[in-house]
């Protein structure tokens, strides 16, 4: 599945563009690398978002078939990490 319809249907981001648009900024890495929004993604798969001052990283479980509200989507991955980057 591409990495901006995963982010999208699990609700990780409200639209597909806003993925497509955070990966070409560089704030999507899978397994550690800058990913492209066509990028395929499966179980397995380490995916991390980092953008305003937040990091969010997570383990890819299961691919989503259609939409889901936030709380449905959180079935598809586990989260590994969760934070605020601070200031300097």
């Amino acid at each position: 599945m591409r990495l901006d319809v995963f982010l999208k249907r699990t609700c990780l981001v409200k639209q597909r563009t806003l993925a497509k648009e955070a990966c070409e900024r560089g704030e999507v890495r899978v397994d550690g690398r800058e990913a492209r929004p066509s990028k395929d993604v499966g179980p397995g798969h380490i995916i991390t978002i980092e953008a305003d001052r937040q990091l969010l990283e997570i383990e890819v479980v299961g691919l989503p078939t259609r939409n889901y509200k936030r709380k449905d989507g959180e079935a598809f991955y586990r989260v590994r990490e969760a934070r605020r980057k601070e200031l300097l």
